[in-house]
């Protein structure tokens, strides 16, 4: 199996690549009340989705601080969070105890596997096999599953499917294509400016430092939520003075989430911010997303702390922060 270090940019990419999910986590949302209760627990407005619709949300602690952010995936009968698996051994028992009271049941997902495809040959490749000519939006259901197209920074596709159909799909494709391990996706999100909250990191950040607002993940109109009196007052009082950075650079060690990052001030290095997502190509390009402040700009030169030979710079994000 490959890995991304083995790459020394994504315009590598092979024509067709597969990433097994091994480390990602799906949280099955079952029962007659579910979008009741995913309604009253989540930032997006669960209450407007079908299923084979998705969106990016984040479930926050009373205090407004994101616990997780996933993608959430509504299916005919359960709704699916898939996100790192560090974090659900404190995510998950944070919202299965909010559930006692409502008929649901809340469980790590068993019955479907995530797969990740990526690459120019990826969309021919879907539309043969999954017939999804037809797609209106960027989600469609498939038989025993759904397929969710992401079209930058590279073409790819998350495929959810049972698991002896996605045992099936890897086998066909054995031939076709390079087998990548996630550290793949992980790379491909992080140039999509998209983080997902790891253990380390659980609990620091209200949504919009980590930018969910400027990719749809968070409802200002929908009715209260856990956390959202924190979530509101952020957005209609404008104290948010931190956000999500793209940094690329160089390091010879592999930074860890959780890493502080550091910027040169009149010779010296100050703390300013906080690694959430990070990832290392081959020999020591590496690219990371940082919680900094929002008057952070591309002219500064950062370090990673205890990497000191590091050097990172802020690079453009693929959609706007104005609100």
């Amino acid at each position: 199996m490959l890995t991304l270090n083995q790459l020394n940019n994504l315009s590598e990419l092979p024509d067709l690549a597969l990433c097994k999910l091994d480390n990602w986590d799906l949280i099955s949302v079952a029962g007659e009340d579910r979008v009741k209760f995913l309604q009253s627990q989540l930032t997006c407005d669960v209450t407007t989705l079908k299923p084979g619709q998705q969106t990016l949300a984040a479930q926050c602690t009373p205090q407004g601080k994101a616990w997780s952010i996933f993608r959430l995936i509504v299916l005919e009968d359960k709704i699916l969070l898939l996100q790192p698996s560090s974090v659900t051994e404190v995510q998950l028992p944070e919202l299965q105890k909010y559930a006692v009271f409502s008929k649901v049941e809340i469980k790590k997902e068993t019955e479907y596997q995530a797969l990740g495809l990526t690459g120019i040959e990826s969309d021919q490749y879907i539309e043969q096999k999954f017939n999804t000519t037809a797609m209106a939006g960027p989600a469609s259901l498939i038989e025993d599953g759904i397929v969710i197209k992401h079209p930058y920074p590279s073409l790819r596709y998350l495929i959810i499917l049972k698991t002896q159909q996605a045992e099936s799909f890897i086998q066909n494709l054995t031939d076709k294509v390079k087998l990548f391990d996630d550290s793949l996706w992980n790379a491909l999100n992080i140039e999509a400016g998209i983080t997902f909250i790891e253990k380390q990191t659980a609990a620091l950040f209200v949504p919009q430092m980590v930018n969910l607002q400027a990719l749809n993940g968070i409802s200002f109109k929908k009715g209260c939520y856990l956390g959202q009196e924190t979530i509101a007052r952020t957005k209609s009082r404008g104290i948010n003075k931190r956000a999500l950075f793209l940094l690329s650079g160089n390091a010879t060690a592999t930074p860890q989430v959780g890493d502080n990052i550091q910027i040169q001030l009149n010779g010296n290095w100050k703390r300013v911010g906080t690694i959430v997502s990070s990832c290392q190509y081959a020999g020591s390009h590496i690219q990371v997303l940082a919680v900094l402040p929002k008057d952070s700009h591309s002219e500064n030169i950062y370090q990673i702390q205890d990497i000191n030979d590091s050097r990172l710079t802020i690079l453009p994000l693929p959609y706007s922060l104005e609100e």
